[in-house]
């Protein structure tokens, strides 16, 4: 399961720079800056501490993978990063044994699942997607 900590460990870990940095078109952003990474999060964006967590996430997925795309590449390749970012993600802090502990405590309702994990409900609807869809893991529900 993620926790902030995690995100905040990786990036001191791997001198990855975190940026406070408003005005961006999105709440988070990775991008590479020469052979290091920075992940820039845009705090006047950010209204709840569980979008914080989903953004960190996600933006985590990018700088691990180096899944990362041009603001003007085509939307092929846009896809292809962000699926990449989704999956780490997924592999590492929503495992599969993860969303089974869950069903088993009776979270089954998306909303639940985002409330029993903390995120975003659209990251846990990628998780659960890569692990239904892509692994073909029957979760029984």
């Amino acid at each position: 399961m993620f926790e902030l900590s995690h995100f905040y460990d990786y990036c001191q870990q791997n001198n990855v720079d975190i940026i406070p940095f408003s005005e961006m078109p999105a709440e988070g952003v990775t991008m590479r800056i020469g052979f290091d990474y920075a992940i820039f999060l845009d705090f006047t964006k950010i209204k709840s501490t569980r979008l914080l967590k989903g953004i960190c996430y996600h933006e985590l997925g990018h700088a691990s993978t180096g899944a990362l795309h041009k603001v003007s590449s085509p939307y092929e390749t846009v896809e292809r990063s962000e699926y990449r970012a989704n999956r780490w993600a997924a592999e590492h802090y929503l495992t599969a044994d993860d969303f089974r502990e869950a069903f088993t405590s009776g979270y089954t309702e998306l909303w639940q699942l985002a409330d029993y994990f903390d995120l975003p409900e659209q990251d846990i609807k990628n998780a659960l997607t890569y692990w239904a869809e892509r692994k073909g893991i029957d979760f029984n529900l």
